[in-house]
Parts: structure tokens; C-alpha cells; sequence
């Protein structure tokens, strides 16, 4: 892995048996020993209905805190059980240079990390929930990007540093009483947030996948560098259509109340940070989509390669390059979440990836995607030079 400087930010993975639930978190907690500066816990899990949901959410903020007292990372919370029904942590670490000066910060209940270096301020911020219990998906996403905006304010951070965004959505193809579907809602909502912002290298990268529980959930990194040292740029994909520039086609559910149509999904295909002669990229969810249709009635294993293609074809070095990014060669991936909609195509995916990709790292969880139609979504980290 490229460590120059270390503007990347190192993502890997821990993972325990099946066991009680707070047997399995403490031993995932035991186990890890950071090697850089943890800035993002995820835990990975199957709870069995939304009180459940935020009660372990809430032990697993309790456990982090007395592991890491006043220098611990953001924590989130997925309920996706992994394939192997334990529990998954994903973690986010970053090598600090002596350049560097890193903050524990709070804003109300949100905790998050400032990392800053002359020129340049990063930002780690995770599990911003709304209320599940109470909330309909369409107040939950409005109450959690109200809660985002206040955090970047306090900051002095403008919407446009968000680089990356993980978007979690209950039940996210669902439609409530009203006709509203669950991702519609918070694509509006979305599209609120970042109206009047001037996106003048592309959107986040961003994935927007379903939960079995917790409402809306989102997780942000942000980079703001002012002196140009970094560059930050948004990836397109010729071989589909940016999700911003869908057609109201593919589009469903009732709009928002606020809006004249139904709006895309907000994000680019990928975002890559660039310094001098090397940097990252972040690979947005893909699916087998190609324009804006989904291939359709193929079976896993072909959507699972058409999405590899997609990624690959991404980051490919002509791509990055048409992209205005100079790197020489293709991007290394370096991680992949792998997102299944059925148990029984769980392992014909994983085949597929590790055929590909026999010593990539990856977690597979069980989890609805945007499209009713599509099998699998996989999102990834990648390294350039």
C-alpha cells in the first residue's frame, strides 16, 4: 500500500463466530489492535427488530468509549447480518504525519474526529441516526442531514467537502401507506441538503443500501484543502449513466411535498483524492447497470460480473486519466463490501469475486439493494498511482 504522506485512509476488516451478542462484540474488541489512528468503527449484525437495533447500538457506543476513552473513533451501526451470522467490524484507520493535529470533537450527542494539517482539514463523522422508533424514513432523513449540516457549520466546512457518504436505509425499496418508497424519501431528502451548493468536482461518492432496521443512518468523510495541495475529483463511468442524470423512468414512489419531480440519487460513480504522484479512490456501490436499465433476469453470477466490469472498467488508468486524474496506471483494489439480496445466491457471489480476486479482502452481507431487480451492489477502496 502506498503510505506517502499517507493521505489514504486504510480500511480492513475483524470478524467473530456466531456467539451471544455481547460475547461476540467483546471479543471483536479484544482481537483488534490498531496499527494507525482508528477513526471509524462499523459494526456488522443481524439484530431482530428496531428496539433490539438501538439497544445494541447504544452497548456498542458504551463498549468503544471504555476501550478508547477520550481518543476513540466514530462508531456505526449496520443491521446487515454478515455471511458468516457472527459479527463483522469494519475498521478506518489513517497514518497521522508529524504535520498532522487530530481532535475529539462533540456537537451535542455526535461525536467526530478533526484531522488537520496546514492547508488541509479532514472529517470523520459516523452514525447519524434519526429516531427509529418514532420517526417516518422521510423525518428520519431530514433530521439526519439537518444534523450533518450542523456539524460541518460548527466546522466551517461547506457541504461540497463531503467526498464519501454511506447511506443506510431501512427496508429501502419499501413503500409506506402514502406511496412514498423508503429510498425515493431520502433522495429527496438528499437533494434538499445539497441544493445551492456549487458541486464543482462532482458529488460524493456514496452508497445508498438497504438495513433490515435503524432507519436512516449516515456515515461522511469530508476533505477540505485549500492551498491545492490535494486535489479531489469525481470519477464518471461512460459504461453507465451518472446516477444523477437518471430519467424520472427509474425513479419510484411519490416526491416530496418540497419538490417540483422526483430527484436522482446525488452521488459519483466514484471520487478519487489525488497528491503529487499518488492518492485514492473510493468506488461507489455498483450494480449491473448499464445506461440506467439493470440486467435483468441473468442470475447472480452475471450480475456479479458485469458489477466487477463496472468497477473495473471505473478505475481502469485510461478512465482515471479521461477523468483528469494522472495516474499511470490502473488503480489496486484494496477492499470490497459486497452487499447480496438472497441468502441462497450468497455464496455463488462470493465464488464469482474470488475467482477475480483471491486475496482481495471482503465482507459479503445479506441486505436489500435499490432496485428490486438487482442481486448484488459492491462498493470498494482503491489506491493510486
Amino acid at each position: 500500500m502506498i503510505t506517502h504522506e499517507n493521505i489514504e485512509i486504510i480500511h480492513y476488516f475483524l470478524l467473530v463466530d456466531k456467539a451471544p451478542f455481547k460475547v461476540m462484540l467483546a471479543q471483536l474488541l479484544a482481537e483488534y489492535k490498531a496499527i494507525h489512528t482508528p477513526v471509524r468503527i462499523v459494526i456488522f449484525d443481524a439484530p431482530v427488530d428496531n428496539e433490539e437495533y438501538v439497544a445494541r447500538f447504544a452497548c456498542i457506543r458504551e463498549a468503544v468509549q471504555e476501550l478508547f476513552k477520550e481518543k476513540q473513533p466514530s462508531v456505526s451501526y449496520v443491521a446487515q447480518p454478515p455471511q458468516s451470522m457472527g459479527l463483522v467490524m469494519e475498521v478506518h484507520e489513517v497514518q497521522l504525519t508529524e504535520q498532522d493535529h487530530i481532535e475529539y470533537r462533540m456537537l451535542e450527542d455526535l461525536s467526530y474526529i478533526i484531522i488537520e494539517r496546514e492547508g488541509c482539514k479532514r472529517l470523520f463523522l459516523s452514525g447519524v441516526a434519526g429516531d427509529v422508533l418514532h420517526q417516518s424514513i422521510r423525518e428520519q432523513s431530514h433530521e439526519v442531514f439537518s444534523r450533518i449540516a450542523k456539524v460541518l457549520e460548527t466546522e466551517g466546512m461547506p457541504v461540497f467537502s463531503i467526498i464519501r457518504q454511506w447511506n443506510y436505509i431501512e427496508k429501502i425499496t419499501a413503500c409506506d401507506a402514502t406511496g412514498h418508497q423508503h429510498y425515493q424519501d431520502f433522495n429527496d431528502a438528499r437533494s434538499l441538503f445539497y441544493n445551492g451548493v456549487e458541486w464543482t468536482t462532482g458529488y460524493p461518492a456514496a452508497t445508498g443500501i438497504g438495513t433490515q432496521w435503524g432507519g436512516i443512518m449516515i456515515d461522511v468523510d469530508a476533505l477540505l484543502c485549500k492551498d491545492g495541495s490535494v486535489r479531489v475529483l469525481g470519477v464518471d463511468n461512460p459504461l453507465q449513466i451518472a446516477a444523477h442524470a437518471y430519467s424520472q423512468n427509474v425513479l419510484l414512489g411519490e416526491k416530496d411535498v418540497a419538490l417540483p419531480q422526483k430527484t436522482t440519487p446525488k452521488f459519483e460513480r466514484a471520487k478519487a483524492v489525488w497528491k503529487e504522484d499518488h492518492g485514492f479512490v473510493y468506488v461507489s456501490g455498483t450494480a449491473a447497470i448499464r445506461g440506467e436499465q439493470s440486467l435483468e433476469g441473468v442470475g447472480i453470477e452475471q450480475q456479479t460480473l458485469t458489477t466487477l466490469e463496472n468497477i473495473e472498467y471505473l478505475v481502469s488508468h485510461d478512465n482515471l486519466n479521461r477523468s483528469g486524474i494522472p495516474a499511470t496506471e490502473n488503480a489496486t483494489l484494496i477492499t470490497f463490501r459486497v452487499y447480496v439480496k438472497r441468502w441462497e445466491d450468497m455464496e455463488k457471489a462470493r465464488q464469482v469475486v474470488t475467482e477475480r480476486y483471491p486475496d482481495l479482502p471482503a465482507i459479503y452481507t445479506l441486505t436489500d439493494v435499490c432496485r428490486s431487480e438487482l442481486l448484488i451492489e459492491i462498493e470498494g477502496m482503491g489506491v493510486l498511482c
